[in-house]
Formats: structure tokens, sequence, C-alpha cells
């Protein structure tokens, strides 16, 4: 099972999304009336907030007035479950979410644990529309019933550490151990697509991955060739580089490892035979020898400027214009890759694209809060060395430097009003 948390300033969006979106079934009003609309909902917690406004404004507003929560357990781990059995589960988890002891990680007493069970929120459950994998959504008031807010620290963590322990306790298969059976899974049913083809193509190897109910996606450059793809089903993607063996089934590798698979069978081209020589000059014939003519200098060559693409990225309410070399731009592109599911939900292919190209254009606080949004947020900027001369190079350690910042917060804890 995966879970992840963020506080968030759309409250009002986010019950909206849950209780209207189609397939869903509300589960819980915890501390509300049941049965009342999504406006009232967030009507009753925007009204119990106003009661302690003078406390929340204290120091400075409340600006984050929600915490919005996913939970969704492997497809196997709720065969044949009734609505009853969600409800269960969404209660153990907020028992676990609330017993999390942050305080040493966050530095503060009010990371020692979390009150939702004395806040108002609503549960429901979600069908995910591409894959039909069930989830639940927890979206929560900020504060609780006596006015105290609800500890942001590391919320992201705390919602891990909370589906891991509920997994633990239900014995089921823990996230990490279940990424890396489903990576070996699709790994293994790659390498048998390409055992099964008498000629490598892309067509042919969708179609028998899609056989096995398996979706691939392509990144193509602007030439139409495929610079990377994932395999997967729903959200639950995996990227090419990291399924098989040393990077055996990215595209720049992929014909070879079909090669291999299939050397016995490959005909080798016949060598061809070298040309006959030429007679050599008969005994004391005059050899005559071209006259050596001057070196002319070569030209020199002005190396033109790279062509660059102009992209405006938004970050929050804002949007920043850059001017990217095109290579560069196809590169990052194409070999981003977005975290997996159980350490960032949030994360998806293009928050990670827009970090990296931010952080190669020099704008590491901007990046940084692409990172924030999604549930990251460590500083880009520690052990952030010296640029090499290399684009390409730059390039790549901007998309790790970019990948890393959205798996998890790091360091000091962030208190987010």
């Amino acid at each position: 099972m995966i879970a992840k948390a963020k506080v968030i300033s759309h409250g009002s969006t986010a019950v909206n999304y849950s209780a209207k979106k189609k397939l869903v079934d509300v589960l819980q009003f915890h501390l509300l009336p049941e049965g009342i609309s999504s406006a009232a909902v967030w009507s009753r917690m925007m009204t119990l907030q106003e009661q302690f406004r003078g406390k929340l404004n204290l120091h400075r507003p409340l600006e984050l007035t929600s915490i919005r929560i996913e939970v969704s357990p492997a497809r196997e781990e709720s065969v044949g479950w009734t609505l009853d059995d969600w409800r269960k589960l969404a209660d153990d988890f907020v028992r676990t979410f609330d017993a999390i002891d942050l305080s040493e990680k966050a530095k503060r007493k009010s990371a020692k644990a979390t009150n939702l069970r004395n806040s108002q929120y609503v549960v429901s459950l979600h069908r995910d529309s591409k894959s039909g994998i069930l989830h639940l959504h927890i979206n929560a008031n900020r504060i609780d019933m006596d006015g105290n807010v609800n500890d942001a620290h590391f919320l992201f963590e705390r919602a891990r550490m909370a589906a891991n322990a509920v997994t633990k306790e239900r014995g089921w298969v823990q996230a990490e151990t279940k990424r890396l059976q489903n990576i070996k899974r699709y790994g293994d049913d790659c390498i048998d697509a390409l055992k099964r083809m008498k000629r490598f193509s892309w067509e042919e190897y969708e179609s028998l991955l899609k056989e096995k109910g398996h979706s691939l996606v392509f990144k193509r450059d602007s030439d139409g060739k495929v610079r990377g793809y994932t395999v997967g089903r729903g959200k639950v993607l995996y990227k090419s580089s990291d399924l098989g063996h040393n990077r055996g089934l990215t595209p720049s590798r992929i014909v070879d490892t079909w090669k291999r698979l299939h050397h016995s069978e490959i005909q080798q081209k016949p060598t061809p035979k070298p040309a006959a020589h030429a007679p050599a000059a008969t005994a004391g014939a005059q050899v005559s020898r071209p006259e050596p003519q001057p070196v002319k200098p070569e030209p020199k060559v002005t190396k033109p400027e790279p062509k660059k693409i102009h992209l405006e990225i938004p970050v929050d309410s804002r949007r920043y214009a850059i001017d990217i070399p095109e290579e560069i731009y196809h590169l990052i592109m194409a070999e981003a890759k977005a975290p997996d599911p159980a350490d960032c939900l949030w994360t998806e292919l293009k928050d990670v694209q827009h970090t990296a190209l931010l952080l190669f254009a020099g704008m590491v606080n901007e990046a940084t809060t692409i990172a924030q949004n999604c549930g990251g947020g460590s500083s880009a900027t520690d052990g952030w060395g010296k640029k090499p001369d290399d684009d390409r190079e730059w390039a790549r350690e901007c998309l790790r430097r970019a990948h890393d910042l959205h798996l998890r917060s790091r360091g000091r804890g962030r208190g987010r009003h």
C-alpha cells in the first residue's frame, strides 16, 4: 500500500473533486453532518476556522488551510472488499497517521503527532479512470475542533510511514518490495517479447506487451525517433532504464539486446574478399612521383550558435521565461523520469522535466518550489558542484538533481502555513 499527504490552500476544490468525480462513493463524514453537499462541507470547515481566527493569525495568516491525503492499496489487497472494509482502512490509516512521531526529525514539538481524529474530514472512494484501481481520498480541515493547527512538517513522510505501518499490521507486501517485484516482472515480460520477435520493431514490441496487459508510453524527438518509454498499468509506470539488466531495454540498447537474444538465428554477412594488388613495378623502371603541393591552411569555421527553444514554465501563480538549447531540451524531455509512486505520488513526468530545465537555466529557487509543491523540497544548492563545460553532462546532472528533489523532503523540516 502507498499513501501521500499534502497541505493545500485550495481545500474547497479538493473537497468538490472528491465528492463529485464520477465513480465515487462518499464513505464517511467525520465530525460533519451525514450527506451534506461538498460546498456545505467546506463551508463548515471555514466556519470553524473563523471561530479561531484570532488564534490562527497570531503570528501570520493560515494560508494552507486543508490537508489532502490519498491512500491506495494494491489491487490484489482489496479484492472483494465492501464499503465497510474501505471505511475500516480509512480509520486505521488516520489512527496510524496521527501516531507518527516526527518531532526529532522536524526539531519541533508540534510534529510529535497530528490530531485528525479530532478534525473535520470527508472520506471518499475513487476508481482510477485508466487502471480501474480503487483508492481513498481524505480531505481534512487543517485545524482540529479545539482550534489547534495540525502539524505539516514532513507530512509526505508521515503518510509514507503510516502506509508502511498499516501494511505491516495487515501482513501485506511493503511498497518497496512490491516495486522491485513489479520491475522484475515487467522486465521479464519485455525480454520475453523480444524473444518472440523475428525482427525488431517498436510496433510489434508494443503489441506483444499489450497482450500481457501492459501499456507503453513513448517519448519521441522532433524526428519521431523513440528516445524513451515507460511500461506499466494505470498510473504505475516504470521507465525503460529501470528494467532489464544494465539498461539493456533502453531505446539506445534494445536492438543490441534483441540481437544477443537471437544470435544463433542471425546470418552473418560474408566477409568481402580483399581487392587484388596492382602488379609490382619491373626492375629498373622509372617511377614518377607527383610534385608536392603546397598545403593550404584550413579555413576557419565559425561554429553556429545552437538553436534554442523558448519556454515559459509555470511556478505557483507566475510563469518564468527561459531559453534552452534545442539539443538539451530534447535530452531532458527524453531522459527525465518520474519517481516511483511509492516515493512521490504527486510528481508527474512534466514536474521533473520542468525542474531540470529550470536548474539548467540557473533558476534554483523556482526549481525547488516545483519540488516542494509536489511533496519534495530539499535544497537544490546542497552539494551543487561547478558547472562542467559539456552542456549534455550538465543537463544530466540537472536531471539527477531534479529527480532527487522530488523523492522526498530532506534536511530541516519546513513549517508550511
